[in-house]
């Protein structure tokens, strides 16, 4: 069973009151529902069963909590801002087992957030929140203490690299060789995670899809020769009948 922080403050907060009935309770939804880091897939069907609503009522409380989100490039998934601060795990300091997950939740979600670093990201989606309790769960505009000063906090940018499992993952889910994202894992992390030239590697992922997601590496799918057969005379008739033969 996972626990989650709540601010009570909330409550008086000028932001969350002025939501609707069913804005707040999706808030406190995704909030209870998020990953560590604060990222979840987006699945109006389930919520609304979940909660008890319909989906054009979940789609509508989504429209009010939007200044309080950030939605993927693929439109699939959701970044809660704030939430890292809220459940007080701000700064990130990757000696922390806890915070060590957060980190690799980033690297799993960056594809589709375009994400080249981590803290930059966090840092970013709580500035981009103007509200006094930005996504409605942490006192202060962004990264401040709640009376208007800003503090930013001091956090290392090393880079986090992936597990195996990981990388295998992202090849299988992209259509290429399991055997050839071990052979990438393996050429990178005996280097410490850089390249051939000695450069340190700052997005993995974009250095697998660079230099290893190449045809040759792609899971070669089996035909049978009789349905070769058959497919390739079709193409044939195809052919033959757009030169009128």
């Amino acid at each position: 069973m996972a626990y989650r922080l709540t601010n009570t403050d909330k409550w008086g907060d000028a932001w969350f009151t002025k939501l609707k009935p069913m804005e707040k309770l999706l808030f406190n939804y995704l909030t209870d529902n998020c990953d560590i880091a604060g990222f979840i897939e987006l699945n109006i069907k389930r919520w609304a069963s979940d909660i008890g609503t319909d989906k054009r009522i979940i789609e509508g409380a989504l429209k009010g909590l939007q200044r309080g989100l950030i939605y993927s490039n693929t439109n699939d998934c959701i970044y809660l801002r704030n939430f890292l601060k809220h459940q007080k795990n701000l700064p990130i300091n990757e000696k922390n087992l806890a915070h060590v997950g957060i980190l690799r939740r980033f690297t799993l979600y960056s594809y589709k957030f375009n994400i080249t670093n981590p803290i930059e990201f966090i840092e970013a989606g709580c500035k981009g929140v103007q509200s006094p309790l930005g996504i409605g769960i942490s006192i202060g505009n962004g990264l401040s203490n709640g009376n208007g000063e800003d503090k930013k906090p001091k956090i290392n940018k090393k880079f986090i690299p992936p597990s195996l499992d990981e990388v295998k993952l992202y090849f299988k889910e992209n259509g290429y060789n399991e055997q050839m994202a071990v052979k990438a894992f393996n050429s990178y992390n005996v280097a410490d995670w850089h390249d051939s030239k000695g450069k340190q590697v700052l997005n993995w992922k974009q250095k697998m899809i660079n230099v290893w997601f190449t045809e040759e590496n792609r899971i070669k799918v089996y035909e049978d020769p009789v349905d070769k057969t058959i497919r390739e005379l079709k193409e044939l008739r195809e052919r033959d009948k757009k030169n009128g033969n």
